[in-house]
């Protein structure tokens, strides 16, 4: 989970492994930016909690300039099973939170009592 301010990327495509989730939620304004554009388009699924917002403000802003053109699926569309997507061990996963208040903390709120419970993670800072 990425949740900065950074306006320049800080994860490397360089980093990327098969079976890695990351949940991008600092780029939430135009120019903010925490991955670089090549995870996006390396990914096996990019999902987003709306796409309008994510276009301005998301990692997702950042894909036209790269010359990403991919399927990016909203997270009401994926929870609903509007859409679907199977995961394996080796899937590349992303998802881009710009913020929707109520989804946010709940997300986050779930993904720190995960990493505290499994003992991962790393704190940079």
């Amino acid at each position: 989970m990425t949740t900065t301010q950074a306006t320049e990327p800080l994860v490397s495509a360089e980093w990327v492994h098969p079976g890695l989730h990351i949940t991008a939620m600092g780029s939430d304004l135009p120019g903010k930016q925490e991955l670089e554009s090549e995870i996006l388009r390396r990914a096996d699924l990019v999902v987003c909690d709306t796409l309008a917002q994510c276009k301005i403000g998301g990692e997702i802003q950042h894909m036209a300039r790269a010359n990403i053109d991919r399927d990016v699926i909203e997270l009401g569309a994926f929870t609903s099973g509007a859409r679907q997507f199977e995961r394996t061990q080796q899937s590349v996963t992303i998802c881009d939170l710009t913020g929707t208040g109520a989804q946010d903390t709940a997300i986050a709120v779930e993904a720190l009592a995960r990493i505290k419970r499994e003992g991962l993670g790393t704190l940079v800072g």
